[in-house]
């Protein structure tokens, strides 16, 4: 989908549960400032009410009629069709909310409610990693591209998205990609999301770190005390890290298994990915156990494209055999977010929008 030059406008928010900030995308891009309202998080009238003035000035300022509606907000929902229940920082929203046909009949234009995880990976897979990999996959000779791509968020939260041959995949309850709920593959009594988070990060150093002021550090802090810019236990630092990168390991590993896609990841702990990355490709690389023939953990080797050899044996071209065709190489790779998390759940929410556009007028 080339978002770059379609010229539709589309109407966007970033939903948090202090603020909403609109804005109004063309080809992509922002058309005009941003508009920032209080979210009233917990009086449903106001809150509408600012939701309508902040849509309202962005398509003002686009210069040209909105052709939808398209955001991300909290879940659990029914996505498709714009129902809210339970949302745990924007309680207004709670108990069913029928937004999409709210805001419909509003403004009379379609309106797309979806996970902040999928727009993400949609984002991602439409400008962001995606194509770059391929672009250089064929710049270097290669027979090799992918068009599947799992993306995953670390943050306060566990979050993902999952596009499969170009399109979101959502599911039959609107639930696909909540990997949060995956098994902690070092803890199995627990969900995934306590061990990749920020909790788990900071949880994990307050734990083991011999620093009187342990557990008042952030990840940030976190991260330099482990590459050694700030006091603090450097070996515990490190360890946070590793363990958040085995964690995170064993959950793509098992994604990997079911939906064969490459993998990027975004959100803020992503900044930190120097620190964990070598602990997630050994848990993906590596077989389940270390007795002699043990089985591997995929069919698939995994490359680390933030790391220049492993970027450069992922993109050189598979030698050919015998027969002169390319060997069959299966393999996959991990990268960071091109785009920034916020910019590819922009991108993605125009991309949904454009999409199901094109699809109504054909």
């Amino acid at each position: 989908m080339d978002t770059k030059n379609d010229q539709t406008v589309v109407l966007t928010l970033d939903a948090g549960g202090t603020n909403f900030s609109f804005a109004a995308l063309r080809g992509g891009k922002q058309v005009g400032e941003s508009v920032v309202l209080p979210a009233e998080a917990n009086d449903r009238d106001r809150s509408l009410a600012n939701m309508f003035a902040g849509f309202q000035q962005v398509a003002d300022q686009a210069g040209g009629p909105a052709r939808a509606i398209s955001f991300a907000f909290p879940g659990p929902a029914d996505y498709r069709r714009g129902v809210l229940y339970n949302v745990g920082n924007l309680p207004a929203y709670a108990g069913g909310v029928p937004l999409a046909d709210i805001l419909s009949e509003k403004f009379g234009i379609p309106v797309f409610i979806n996970n902040d995880g999928d727009l993400f990976a949609l984002g991602e897979a439409t400008a962001g990693l995606l194509p770059e990999v391929n672009a250089k996959l064929e710049a270097s000779g290669s027979l090799q591209r992918y068009r599947n791509l799992i993306g995953l968020t670390l943050g306060t939260g566990f979050g993902g998205g999952i596009v499969l041959e170009g399109k979101l995949l959502q599911g039959d309850n609107s639930m696909t990609g909540e990997v949060w709920l995956l098994r902690h593959g070092l803890a199995p009594n627990v969900n995934a999301e306590e061990g990749v988070s920020i909790r788990a990060v900071t949880g994990a150093y307050a734990e083991a770190a011999s620093d009187p002021q342990a557990s008042e550090r952030t990840p940030h802090d976190i991260a330099r005390i482990a590459q050694g810019e700030l006091e603090g236990d450097a070996a515990a630092a490190r360890e946070a890290y590793a363990r958040l990168g085995r964690v995170l390991g064993d959950a793509i590993a098992n994604l990997v298994t079911l939906l064969d896609g490459m993998v990027v990841i975004g959100g803020g702990l992503s900044k930190s990915h120097e620190l964990f990355m070598p602990a997630l490709l050994e848990m993906v690389n590596s077989p389940f156990s270390d007795q002699p023939g043990a089985q591997p953990r995929l069919v698939q080797h995994v490359y680390n494209l933030e790391d220049p050899a492993d970027a450069e044996a992922f993109y050189k071209p598979a030698p050919l055999s015998a027969s002169g065709e390319p060997e069959y190489l299966p393999r996959t790779a991990v990268g960071i977010s091109r785009l920034g998390a916020n910019e590819a759940v922009g991108l993605g929410a125009y991309a949904v929008a454009v999409a199901a556009l094109e699809t109504s007028n054909t």
